[in-house]
């Protein structure tokens, strides 16, 4: 249903949590709450002689482990509000069939139960069987896919593979090639988490690059427009090695001033995904921000590859502004 109303204009649907009607057991209700965290519209809704859904009344471990599907919510609203944005700008669904992003690959037409999240690669697929283990997700191209949460790596277009899913774990892989920007401090609403930093997770794809964006607003007012919002390109350039953000927002009357209250907002933490084994023993890179008269050094972690998990490395605070022109150098 989500996935039909997408295609069809209406991108804001999900279903029910839990069902309208009935009472699931509750390891079916936090598989819901964990599909429901990846509707455009999410919510525990039910009819009034069914069982209260809210997560606190479950009980645990049930309670904790949906208050995990929760939290990766509010991490991922700059994804989804960036979603909602290209759907109300070009009709672009903000969760995405198999067949919508991989149009010409005939074995994924017939697939409605994994989803694309957006434009960012996030490939997600809820588990429905009580007692899972595991659950089965399709890859149509020969780009590499890592775990979200492990950074293990998937790969062979046209094949399904196995990835674990006990009742604590969610299945969602992030496709190489793209940069997923997302809050990590845990707050008691998305109003709270507005002057929280950033952090941009940099998926390098097969020929090592990678790119995304990110649209911000105030999320109150029609301001937006009138250029008060930051709309941003975040690029990866392998042959240079460096990330760069760049602007690709029109300036309006208030672009300005919007820009200046958020000139204290930042990118706390860059995340790089299958990064070379070149970068093993750097320990720092290069930020040169618009305006600055030289590069500042920030440290650099690698972490390398272990058995099928890629390597990562970290740049942690690089000092650097979201709604501003910057770029870190890897080199």
């Amino acid at each position: 249903m989500v996935l039909s109303q997408n295609i069809a204009g209406f991108p804001f649907a999900g279903a029910d949590v839990g069902g309208f009607f009935g009472n699931p057991s509750k390891e079916l209700l936090t598989r819901w709450y964990q599909a429901g965290a990846f509707y455009p519209y999410f919510r525990g809704h039910a009819h009034i002689d069914a069982r209260r859904r809210e997560p606190y009344l479950v009980g645990e471990p049930y309670t904790e482990i949906i208050t995990q599907a929760l939290r990766l919510r509010y991490q991922l609203l700059p994804v989804w509000y960036t979603a909602s944005h290209e759907a109300s700008v070009n009709g672009s669904p903000i969760v995405r069939p198999q067949y919508y992003v991989h149009p010409s690959d005939e074995k994924g037409f017939a697939i409605d139960d994994q989803l694309y999240v957006g434009s960012t690669g996030l490939l997600f697929k809820p588990v429905s069987s009580e007692g899972a283990e595991s659950v089965d997700i399709y890859i149509a191209d020969e780009v590499t896919y890592y775990g979200y949460f492990d950074y293990r790596i998937y790969s062979g277009a046209g094949k399904t593979h196995t990835v674990p899913a006990p009742l604590e774990k969610i299945p969602l892989l992030m496709q190489g090639g793209h940069v997923i920007p997302r809050k990590e401090r845990p707050r008691k609403s998305s109003g709270l988490m507005k002057w929280d930093p950033y952090t941009l997770v940099v998926v390098l794809g097969n020929a090592g690059s990678a790119q995304g964006t990110l649209y911000v607003d105030d999320g109150e007012t029609f301001d937006y427009e009138q250029g008060a919002y930051i709309h941003r390109k975040f690029s990866f350039d392998p042959s240079k090695a460096f990330l760069v953000s760049e602007d690709i927002g029109t300036p309006g009357k208030k672009t300005k001033e919007y820009l200046k209250t958020m000139e204290n907002v930042r990118v706390e933490k860059v995340v790089l995904i299958g990064a070379p084994s070149s970068w093993a023993g750097k320990t720092e890179v290069l930020v040169m921000e618009a305006g600055a008269k030289e590069a500042k050094k920030v440290p650099l972690s690698w972490h390398g590859a272990e058995g099928k998990k890629a390597a990562w490395a970290v740049v942690r605070d690089p000092g650097v502004a979201v709604g501003g022109d910057w770029r870190i150098d890897f080199s």
